[in-house]
């Protein structure tokens, strides 16, 4: 019962905030992972954590590695692979959202929710005399 519960509400969550998600919790636990296994290259979790967020981001200052082979090991398959495609997908899914937003906005699909604004349908030549007539007189106005 209580699985299914959980199986439910991940279901309902939308699947970009559940790789954002998935992408931070991996992030802390790979930091916490390298540390344990390194603590000679990773003297604090912080610095733990920058090698994790240095990598995963592609940045790749290369100012600490990992010196062993368990802790190479972990890096190329756990922080190369999974945190690098998780970062791929999340930064994609940021994209494909702005791309949405700008194209629903574009054909007016988005909701407008303010007051004491004009809604001009069919715009023609016509139509932009009387915007500029409308802006003249009425300056606090907005056209929809």
């Amino acid at each position: 019962m209580f699985f299914e519960l959980i199986k439910k509400r991940i279901r309902e969550i939308d699947n970009k905030l559940l790789y954002a998600i998935l992408l931070i919790i991996f992030i802390f636990i790979s930091a916490f992972i390298i540390r344990g296994i390194e603590p000679e290259t990773f003297d604090s979790y912080f610095t733990a954590l920058w090698r994790i967020m240095t990598t995963v981001t592609t940045v790749g200052f290369g100012d600490i590695s990992p010196v062993t082979t368990a802790g190479q090991l972990y890096a190329m398959t756990a922080v190369y692979i999974v945190g690098i495609g998780l970062m791929g997908v999340v930064i994609g899914y940021i994209v494909d959202s702005i791309h949405e937003y700008r194209r629903n906005k574009e054909e007016g699909k988005l909701s407008y929710k303010k007051s004491n604004h004009y809604i001009i349908i069919n715009y023609t030549k016509r139509s932009k005399e009387t915007i500029d007539e409308l802006l003249i007189m009425h300056e606090d106005k907005e056209i929809v």
